[in-house]
């Protein structure tokens, strides 16, 4: 499927943005990529994206959260659906839940939660419900 669409991934762990980035590739994708909130967001200036893939805990807890927050707030990024990765769950489980209060209680501003580690197939059909609902492929 040769769509072009435009997707930004933006996680601090290069090996598995290296991957989702072949995977989404292979599939016909223009994929462009940053490391941690402040990269991406200068991207999204430079070019607002069809999708973005975004990690929760970058530099910080809530990072991707509160980049996720920033977009959802801005007229001209609001419509851009936020698919939010996480190894959260695991995070939580080893560190208990008392440490991530501050993002559990909130609503997280996103389209979907995928988690860690991101099986590739559930990651295309993710992907590609999204830009068909946007009307991009």
């Amino acid at each position: 499927m040769a769509s072009g669409a435009d997707v930004l991934i933006i996680d601090d762990d290069r090996d598995l943005v290296s991957s989702m980035k072949i995977i989404l590739e292979c599939r016909g994708f223009s994929v462009r990529t940053a490391y941690n909130g402040k990269q991406g967001y200068e991207r999204i200036l430079e070019k607002a994206p069809d999708i973005v893939i975004l990690d929760v805990m970058m530099t910080t807890d809530t990072e991707g959260f509160d980049l996720a927050q920033r977009l959802k707030a801005d007229p001209r990024f609001s419509n851009i659906p936020i698919v939010m990765t996480t190894g959260f769950p695991q995070k939580m489980a080893q560190q208990g839940p008392e440490r991530f209060q501050h993002i559990l209680g909130m609503e997280w501003p996103v389209s979907k939660l995928l988690e860690k580690p991101i099986d590739p197939q559930e990651l295309l059909e993710v992907v590609e419900s999204f830009l068909k609902e946007a009307g991009k492929l």
